[in-house]
């Protein structure tokens, strides 16, 4: 599965309770190969480590132990499992008693730490952090032979085949021209009708999209005449961040459209950070900011928060007290390595959350708050994350 399918339903069957324990594995992967040696060896030791965890877990009964033990912890299923999921530079796995092995591949922009989790209920977080980290957008490639949609995520694009795309011309109604192509010849009688007939379609489709997956940034490619006539009609105008004038570009790879956005992404997020610092200063003479890793996390706890803003590398851990409301920030403990760990590095306390970032990040999601991610010592006075408070 890829993290553009993670929509709240999803979300809710994948963070339902599970009978203990319900397995997370996350690792990195080498997002153009399905799984490499590399890849094989840190799942493997992955593996290794919740088999041990599992012996070494009185909580777990014997048959859940058995099920997990001997079928289902099992690099060969989970490599298979993930035969259908697109590439990504990490990789989420799901195991628990009765249920198939799940595999989410995601797009992150930051190094991810390999872990195992156990816990009541699958760790959605991870896949609610990459999805944000890989600020993901929409891009509307236009041409009068047809429209696509893709969907990206840091600098990977998928083709969106849904809701009508990808969108060739159809006239509809007996009472307008032929159906069919719209000709490449000279311009003729009613051409220019056609054309926005056919993008007014297009933007119908579009807004099918949007309401059935949110709002997301969208980027428009087209050429010198289609471009401005679609910016001219659009009912989602608001919701384009940027434009880059191409024709010819609806047969072009996702890799080749992907590469020439590049410079209007860069600078799309330049000015989302810009503003969004603009806006910080702004509401702190309302009192209207919480700022630091501690203030920020009751004011998501309290559901207070509009936008949550990060520092990209941003690595947090705390404990957690106050039945959730409160957060204490501790020196982030050594990583164990894995297979074998440092014999002078010890695992970090069972009440140390070493995932503050992560649930940060699904906290804000989950009461509604926009995430926004901006390079790093954007944020030095706020300890590298800071909220825009709705009241």
């Amino acid at each position: 599965m890829h993290i553009s399918e993670l929509t709240p339903r999803i979300r809710a069957e994948l963070g339902k309770p599970r009978p203990y324990p319900a397995i997370t594995l996350v690792m990195p992967t080498d997002p153009d190969f399905r799984f490499n040696d590399k890849d094989r060896i840190l799942l493997r030791d992955l593996v290794t480590e919740a088999k041990r965890r599992l012996a070494d877990d009185p909580g777990v009964e014997r048959e859940a132990r058995l099920e997990l033990r001997d079928r289902l912890l099992d690099p060969d299923v989970i490599e298979r499992a993930d035969e259908t999921s697109p590439g990504g530079d990490a990789m989420v796995v799901y195991v628990a008693v009765g249920e198939p092995v799940q595999v989410w591949r995601v797009a992150s922009p930051r190094e991810v730490r390999p872990r195992v989790e156990f816990a009541e209920e699958f760790l959605v977080r991870y896949l609610v952090d990459a999805e944000q980290r890989s600020q993901p957008y929409l891009v509307l490639v236009l041409d009068q032979e047809m429209c696509r949609l893709h969907r990206g995520s840091v600098r990977r694009l998928t083709e969106v085949t849904e809701h009508g795309f990808p969108a060739a011309p159809q006239i509809p109604s007996p009472e307008d021209a032929v159906p069919g192509p719209i000709p490449n010849a000279a311009p003729y009688r009613g051409h220019e009708e056609r054309v926005e007939q056919y993008l007014k379609a297009v933007d119908g489709h579009l807004g099918d999209y949007l309401d059935a997956h949110g709002p997301l940034p969208l980027f428009v490619i087209g050429g010198t005449k289609i471009l401005p006539a679609f910016e001219g009609l659009t009912a989602h105008g608001g919701a384009v961040s940027g434009t880059l004038t191409l024709a010819g570009m609806d047969t072009a790879s996702p890799q080749d459209l992907a590469e020439r956005l590049g410079p209007t992404l860069d600078d799309f997020h330049a000015r989302q950070a810009a503003d969004a610092v603009a806006e910080l200063g702004e509401a702190r003479g309302q009192e209207k900011v919480a700022e630091g890793p501690e203030q920020v996390w009751t004011a998501i706890a309290d559901r207070r928060v509009r936008r949550l803003v990060l520092e990209e590398s941003l690595v947090l851990a705390g404990r957690i007290t106050g039945e959730g409301r409160d957060l204490k920030i501790v020196q982030l403990p050594e990583p164990v390595t894995l297979p074998n760990p440092a014999p002078d590095v010890e695992p970090p306390p069972a009440d140390v959350a070493t995932d503050i970032v992560e649930r940060l990040v699904d906290g804000a999601v989950a009461g509604e708050a926009e995430v926004l991610f901006v390079p790093d010592d954007t944020l030095p006075d706020s300890g590298g994350v800071a909220a825009l408070l709705r009241y």
